[in-house]
C-alpha cells in the first residue's frame, strides 16, 4: 500500500514572500554600451540538391577513383574540377 502524501512537506517549495521591490537608494552607474560581439555561424544546416549523372561505367570509376585516390567527397572533388574548368591555372 503506498503511503499517505504528505502536504507538509510540499510548503517548502512554495515561492518565498516577495521582497520589497523599492531599489536601493544610490544606483550603480549603467555599464558603457560594448559593440556587438561577432556573430556565430548559422547552425542551419546547409542546403543539399542531388543529381544522377548516366555515363560510361569506365568514367564513373574513374571518377570515384579520383575522389578515393584524394580522398575527396565527390561533391568536393566536383567543385574542384568545375574550378579548373572555369578558371584554367
Amino acid at each position: 500500500m503506498p503511503k499517505p502524501l504528505d502536504i507538509d512537506r510540499l510548503k517548502q517549495f512554495e515561492t518565498p514572500a516577495r521582497r520589497d521591490a523599492t531599489p536601493p537608494a544610490t544606483a550603480p552607474d549603467p555599464e558603457p554600451v560594448r559593440a556587438p560581439a561577432e556573430r556565430w555561424p548559422s547552425r542551419e544546416p546547409q542546403r543539399d540538391g542531388q543529381i544522377s549523372i548516366k555515363a560510361p561505367l569506365e568514367v564513373i570509376e574513374r571518377f570515384k577513383r579520383i575522389c578515393k585516390d584524394d580522398r575527396r567527397t565527390y561533391a568536393d572533388m566536383l567543385r574542384i574540377l568545375m574550378d579548373n574548368h572555369e578558371f584554367p591555372k
